[in-house]
This record gives structure tokens, C-alpha cells and sequence, in this order.
């Protein structure tokens, strides 16, 4: 107590002096017009000061957060939009059951080489894995051969090194699929026998005998065929219904019984 009455009394002549201008700003409120004004004026300009630095700062914040919010949003949306591509081309509930999906995006794509590779922007920790597939809503892409922690390579369909379980979807009929003559439209199916009949146009969708891919993807459409010299099947031209060098948003699936088929085939060997 007796620290703040030093304080006024060290100050006193301050204190008189702003309790005086106090009281004579009052005084000129009350009986001019003019000065009213002015007095009106100057605080307006006094809280613009202050406030303005305030009001930007805070615009400033603010619009971070709605940039925020507008960008998750955004990520939202598109992750339904293709979403709802993909349950628009497949029997969803029934063909990704044992599948769980992630959305991703490429960043690099090779299709004019003889083992091409495509990079996506999903790694390890958005739970990618190597040997999981990947697809398009216009069909089969590849399988993750690699990933590090924010990125992944994919092997192509376009690659000498993949082999496809593939059926003709509607006959049941089973057969391989593989990329030998290095068309960039096109993929190889064998193993069929040349007891079965084909035609031009029939379609071809992946088997569902691996972990790799479900049933029921659609991969495209004989485009030619003819039975070979040398056994009893014939050699089948397949038309690619992916254009591999026009794919933006792909899907990895993940097989949720993946661990336990490997296991027993583990067994078995």
C-alpha cells in the first residue's frame, strides 16, 4: 500500500495534469459542437491505430484456418468423388469386401520401356505395402514394388515382369496375363485352351486366384487371336481398357487375408 502511495505521490504532477486534460476535454465535449468532432476523430483514428494490426492479424489467422479447412475439405471431396467412380464400375460391396482401399495420385509414369514403373504419392506411412495392387476406375495398373516413407513404385502391367491372373468374364475361362510384344494398348493372354470358344470383343477381367487383385477388375477386350503351332492354346491380343499413359488417381488394395493365404501356402511348400 505504501508503494503505491509513493507512486502517486512521485507522480502527482502527472496525475494532475491527465485528470485536468480529463476534465477539459469533457468540458469542450459538452459545449462545442466542433470540438465534439474533432475529440469524436481522434479516438476514431486512435482505435483504428490499434485495431488495425489486430483486424490483419487476425484476418491473417483466420484465413490460414479457412485455407486449412478448405484444403482437407478439398482432399475430402476428391477422395469421394473417385470413390464414387470406383463403386460406379464395380459391384463395390461385393468385389472390395476383403479389400480395404486407399486413394492415391501419380507423381511419375513410364509406359515406352520394356519394364515400366509408376511412382505414387503414398508410402509406408499411409500403410502402403509392397505386393499390394493397384487399380484405376478404368481397370487394372499394377502392383507396388517398392515404398519408402511417402512414396511408392508400382510395377505396370506394362512390364515383362508381371503375370496376371485373368478370366474371360463370361465363360469363367482362365488364363494368363502377360505384356510380351511391347504394344503400349495392349497385353497377352494364354492359356487358354483351344477347346474353348473365344470371339473378337469378348471381355477379360482379372480371376481373383491371387491375393493380388479381386475379382471381377476389368482389364479389357480380345482383340485378336489365333490357336499356336506349337501347342492346344491359343495366342490371344488383349486391348487394354486402361490407357496407361493418361492415369492420375489410382486406388492400392490391400488384401485383409493376405498374411493368413501366404501362411498356408507357406505350409504347403
Amino acid at each position: 500500500m505504501r508503494r503505491i502511495i509513493n507512486l502517486i505521490l512521485e507522480f502527482k504532477n502527472l496525475f494532475f495534469y491527465l485528470l485536468l486534460l480529463f476534465f477539459t476535454i469533457l468540458f469542450s465535449y459538452n459545449n462545442s459542437n466542433y470540438n465534439k468532432s474533432k475529440i469524436d476523430e481522434l479516438g476514431l483514428s486512435i482505435a483504428g491505430i490499434i485495431y488495425k494490426p489486430l483486424f490483419f492479424f487476425n484476418s491473417y489467422i483466420n484465413l490460414k484456418n479457412n485455407n486449412s479447412n478448405l484444403i482437407k475439405e478439398n482432399k475430402r471431396l476428391q477422395s469421394l468423388v473417385h470413390n464414387q467412380k470406383l463403386k460406379n464400375e464395380y459391384n463395390y460391396e461385393e468385389t472390395f469386401s476383403k479389400f480395404e482401399i486407399r486413394n492415391a495420385s501419380i507423381i511419375k509414369n513410364s509406359f515406352n520401356k520394356t519394364r515400366n514403373l509408376l511412382i505414387i504419392n503414398k508410402g509406408e506411412i499411409n500403410g502402403i505395402k509392397k505386393d499390394m495392387s493397384v487399380i484405376s476406375s478404368n481397370g487394372i495398373v499394377g502392383i507396388i514394388n517398392q515404398t519408402s516413407k511417402n512414396f511408392s513404385s508400382v510395377i505396370s502391367i506394362l512390364s515383362r515382369d508381371i503375370k496376371i491372373n485373368a478370366k474371360l468374364k463370361d465363360s469363367n475361362i482362365f488364363g494368363t496375363l502377360e505384356w510380351l510384344d511391347f504394344d503400349f494398348y495392349s497385353i497377352n493372354l494364354s492359356d487358354i485352351s483351344v477347346s474353348n470358344k473365344i470371339n473378337i470383343g469378348d471381355t477379360i477381367i482379372t480371376g481373383g486366384m491371387s491375393y493380388y487383385f479381386p475379382e471381377n477388375i476389368i482389364i479389357g477386350t480380345i482383340k485378336s487371336y489365333k490357336k499356336s503351332k506349337s501347342d492346344g492354346f491359343y495366342e490371344i491380343k488383349v486391348n487394354l481398357i486402361s490407357n496407361m499413359s493418361d492415369i492420375s488417381n489410382v486406388y492400392v488394395l490391400e488384401n485383409k487375408n493376405r498374411d493368413e493365404i501366404i501362411d498356408l501356402e507357406n505350409l504347403s511348400n
